[in-house]
């Protein structure tokens, strides 16, 4: 199934391109450090947690939704399109994402705009033409619908979309320690503790790694379950 196969591509990228950016993300950090050799290790070790980071604020700001739609549900057959739309979309959503934090940025910060975006844009840039090369190499070759990867992408999709729709509800009442995540938190955000200390927003990690438990639970049940279906018909 084409839809699938270009779920599984664009996940693949995203995937690429968070590593990515993870690593541009500390080289940025470190050039804006006291002691630059020591803040350079200790970001290219950690661009991973880097990475986290970057995709969560993305992700909290519809990036990961815009490129989706572009990515799998309406993807252009010239080469060229799609690759130049994604990067697009970064440039766009990260000066969002700027914008909305620039009075709580300290200039150093503020700084790390254009080379962020100009860099990042290069590094989506170039995971979707190789994303692109991929997909086309897999769509025009004669083989069977793998079930187990169909089941992945549908999980990544439906787990995806219910999480955009959790970030997106209304706030009701104080919005002090809102919560995100599903089937459970993995962020909560920041709020004053008797009306005065104030205690910082934090990644919740065991809802982060129960979600990727289930998340994985899932993805393997159903593939099983579209096996077995497949082996009935």
């Amino acid at each position: 199934m084409l839809i699938l196969k270009r779920l599984a591509v664009w996940s693949l990228e995203r995937l690429v391109e968070v590593c990515l950016l993870g690593g541009l993300f500390g080289c940025l950090l470190s050039l804006s450090s006291v002691d630059k050799s020591l803040m350079l290790r200790d970001s290219l070790a950690g661009f991973w947690v880097f990475g986290l980071v970057v995709a969560y604020v993305l992700f909290v700001h519809g990036y990961y939704v815009t490129t989706a739609f572009f990515g799998v549900i309406w993807r252009s057959a010239k080469t060229w399109v799609y690759p130049t739309m994604i990067a697009a979309l970064f440039v766009f959503h990260t000066h969002i994402v700027f914008m909305r934090l620039g009075s709580d940025l300290t200039p150093e910060a503020r700084a790390m705009e254009f080379p962020f975006a100009l860099g990042g844009a290069g590094i989506v840039f170039s995971c979707a033409v190789a994303g692109s090369g991929v997909l086309n190499r897999w769509t025009t070759a004669r083989s069977e619908m793998n079930t187990n990867l169909s089941a992945l992408g549908i999980t990544i999709l439906v787990f995806m979309l219910a999480n955009t729709a959790h970030f997106l509800r209304p706030v009701v009442g104080d919005s002090a320690f809102r919560t995100y995540g599903l089937p459970f938190t993995f962020y909560r955000d920041g709020g004053y503790v008797k009306e005065w200390i104030w205690q910082p927003g934090a990644l919740v990690w065991s809802g982060m790694v129960a979600d990727v438990a289930v998340f994985v639970a899932v993805a393997l049940l159903l593939g099983r379950a579209w096996q077995t279906v497949r082996a009935r018909a």
